[in-house]
């Protein structure tokens, strides 16, 4: 899985004075709060923040970003001149190097924000310094959060009794008491704290209240609410109450109650960002989409890609409301899902296809006829378009074996100047303790390398490794315990500086497919839950579609591509880091989960890995993993290997993560012909530094970088390889 966070910006010190695109001025004076902190927070401190400091850098903090009196600090803002300010140039393009962030520029009004700011003078409050410095709670407040995140009435009211001054005293961030009842639905708590004088609108560090914690509960939001909470106070990340709650499917009930309270119907997110109505059809809640129309929400932009994404009905409300133009954004859901009939809708009311559809419906498994893609071609779809790393569409179907695509392409005139993949010598290890034991320093070593890197958390390079570093301690394999140690600390300080992200329904780039696989490897590490997994696991949680399932938000095979993967991986996470006073409220979620795993019917080797998978990690029904273990073991192809697809040669990732399903399911013993025919493959494909190549199928957004793993561009797919094939190894070593 390639880096998520591609909106994240390393910002490189170039002191240019270049001539800088002439950008229309803001009339009005700048507020930092309001406009320039949600940019930083969103695209910047992610790998510039309290635990990474990419290229020495800071952008949470004012005084690593601004000046100091003998500017000793290199920072890379100059307040009243953004011409000699390289923060300013390295976001407007015109810095050497590559624009930031990588993944594609902010919006000119996010550019003209920034540049008006600093020319304004660069104000930063103090009270947004980033210089969070909090006094110890008092012993009362310690135990008063302590026992509300257990659960603990009895505790909670003894203490609150005999400190009544402590319902508006403050904990760790400025969380109140108050704050702690309301995220852990405590509407009892909730009472006695606002009976006891608790301030209702009270705010923390990051500028949240009670009422943005209570969501998820409408007794506690409609009692907060009757106490005077204001639905229309802003976070620091920019959204209000309605906002926040829109993000959640199943919110009609809090939602209603925030509208009759005269919460904004209109509010938008921080800097012209997505409203109520986009956010509720992302989470396919077709009654508060319905709720929104009639209170007058703005309709916009109008969200129909976000509808489409798995509520047919959610779609249909909207597009009684659809221009042309708005059409254009239902390609990829119709490509992804192989919607034909929609498609030709598209084409036939003059939809324009954008950009990247053929290399959408170069990537879908589901099946699209020639005459339709024929069709796209015909509308003006890219043919010639590449991704970041250069690789074209017609050579992104041939590693997908999609020969529609790939024959339509060059009917179209495409020229065929794909190069074959170099050939590499495999250096079979002398024994699986010997595959395994070279194969787990650049594995372990390229984990912490990612992060610090990258400044995100990945599936293949940080969860992976976790779980093969947890199989190979069960069997007391060597390992490198420090650094093992260190990708925890490194992922835990990232979970952190993003804590207020999960709280408010934000979340990451990459959203749930990445912290379903975050929570998953910190799972197989056997980290402790405290409030940090808490309050992941309750973002996960409420990302959750109505079926069961949660929905793969990415396209970028095989990784990232199957909802049985993400599902099963949110099912361990939930079951694992479950607040322990919610505890059946999620055990009911993964249930419906597994419930939605045994009905489904998977296509490719990894959807029936984690089909496998995630009915063992959610206590399904033995029968049932029995049987899709013996659908998996049918692909098996005669050399002992699988192949990701019925459609793609075999290969040591597919045949990694098949083996290692299927001996967990018990279907396959480690001494089973079948098993050790797959071992045999995989030992005879490995190189000699440890790991398995893989070439890439997957289109790539950000620049490349080296992260410690070999094979350069391919190297995600690569590691990924390397971890399920050691992981399928490790039961068989001596």
């Amino acid at each position: 899985m390639p880096p998520k966070h591609a909106s994240t910006v390393s910002l490189v010190f170039y002191a240019s004075v270049l001539a800088c695109p002439l950008f229309a001025q803001v009339s009005t004076k700048v507020d930092f709060a309001r406009d320039i902190q949600p940019i930083l927070r969103q695209h910047c401190v992610e790998c510039h923040g309290p635990s990474q400091q990419m290229r020495g850098l800071r952008l949470d903090r004012r005084r690593d970003a601004i000046p100091n009196r003998v500017g000793a600090n290199g920072a890379r803002i100059t307040p009243g001149n953004s011409a000699v300010s390289p923060l300013f140039h390295r976001i407007a393009g015109t810095a050497k190097g590559p624009q930031m962030p990588p993944a594609g520029p902010l919006s000119a009004a996010q550019i003209e924000l920034v540049k008006a700011w600093i020319d304004q003078g660069a104000e930063w409050p103090d009270a947004l310094s980033g210089d969070r410095v909090v006094a110890p709670p008092g012993p009362a407040v310690a135990a008063m959060l302590a026992a509300l995140r257990e659960g603990n009435h009895t505790s909670f009211r003894r203490t609150l009794s005999k400190n009544p001054k402590s319902a508006n005293a403050a904990g760790h961030l400025g969380w109140t008491p108050l704050m702690y009842a309301a995220l852990y639905r405590d509407s009892a708590a909730v009472q006695l704290l606002l009976d006891a004088g608790a301030n209702a609108n009270a705010r923390n560090l990051d500028g949240a209240t009670a009422l943005i914690y209570a969501i998820e509960d409408p007794a506690t939001t409609k009692l907060l609410l009757e106490r005077g909470a204001d639905p229309n106070l802003r976070t620091g990340q920019g959204l209000t109450a309605l906002l926040i709650a829109a993000q959640r499917n199943g919110s009609y009930p809090v939602t209603k109650l925030l509208l009759d309270k005269g919460a904004d119907v209109k509010a938008r997110a921080a800097n012209g960002g997505q409203g109520a109505l986009a956010f509720a059809a992302a989470a396919s809640d077709l009654e508060v989409m319905k709720l929104l129309l009639d209170r007058g929400v703005d309709k916009k932009p109008l969200p129909l890609a976000a509808a489409s994404r798995g509520c047919a009905a959610c779609l249909d409300l909207l597009l009684p409301y659809a221009s042309t133009e708005d059409l254009g954004t239902l390609y990829t859901a119709a490509v992804r899902s192989g919607d034909v009939p929609r498609l030709h809708m598209l084409l036939e009311r003059g939809a324009k296809p954008g950009r990247a559809v053929l290399q959408n419906a170069a990537l879908t498994s589901a099946p699209i006829p020639s005459d339709t893609v024929r069709a796209l071609i015909r509308s003006g779809a890219d043919i010639n378009a590449k991704t970041s790393f250069g690789i074209s569409t017609l050579e992104l179907a041939r590693r997908q074996g999609n020969k529609t695509v790939t024959d339509a392409l060059l009917e179209a005139g495409v020229r065929d100047d794909s190069v074959p993949p170099t050939s590499l010598s495999p250096t079979p290890a002398a024994s699986p303790r010997a595959a395994v034991e070279r194969s787990m320093p650049p594995l372990q070593r390229s984990a912490v390398l990612f992060i610090e890197r990258a400044g995100c958390v990945s599936c293949h390079n940080n969860s992976l490794t976790s779980m093969t570093v947890e199989a190979a301690r069960a069997r007391r394999l060597p390992i490198d315990a420090a650094q093992a140690r260190e990708q925890v600390r490194l992922i835990t300080a990232f979970l952190e500086e993003n804590r207020e992200s999960a709280l408010e329904n934000i979340g990451i780039p990459g959203g749930v497919d990445t912290l379903s696989y975050i929570l998953l490897g910190l799972a197989a590490d056997q980290y402790t839950p405290d409030s940090l997994t808490d309050v992941w696991a309750r973002y996960i949680k409420n990302l959750q579609s109505p079926d069961g399932r949660w929905r793969c938000q990415s396209f970028r095979p095989p990784l990232e591509s199957s909802d049985f993967a993400i599902t099963a991986a949110a099912i361990r996470a939930i079951r694992t880091y479950a607040p322990k006073s919610q505890h059946a409220e999620y055990e009911a979620a993964a249930a419906r989960a597994v419930r939605w795993l045994e009905s489904a019917q998977p296509s490719a080797t990894e959807d029936y890995t984690f089909k496998i998978l995630g009915q063992i990690w959610g206590g399904g029904n033995p029968a049932a993993v029995r049987k899709t273990a013996q659908d998996l073991l049918a692909l098996q192809r005669p050399d002992g290997a699988w192949g990701q697809t019925p459609l793609l040669a075999p290969d040591a990732y597919a045949t990694g993560q098949a083996l290692t399903a299927l001996h967990k399911s018990a279907v396959l013993s480690a001494k089973s012909p079948a098993y050790q025919r797959g071992i045999q493959y995989l030992l005879k494909t490995q190189l000699a530094d440890g790991s398995w190549f893989i070439r890439t199928r997957s289109p790539s957004f950000q620049p490349y970088f080296d992260s410690g793993f070999p094979h350069g561009h391919d190297q995600f797919i690569s590691a990924a390889a390397t971890n399920w094939a050691a992981m399928a190894l490790i039961p068989v070593v001596r």
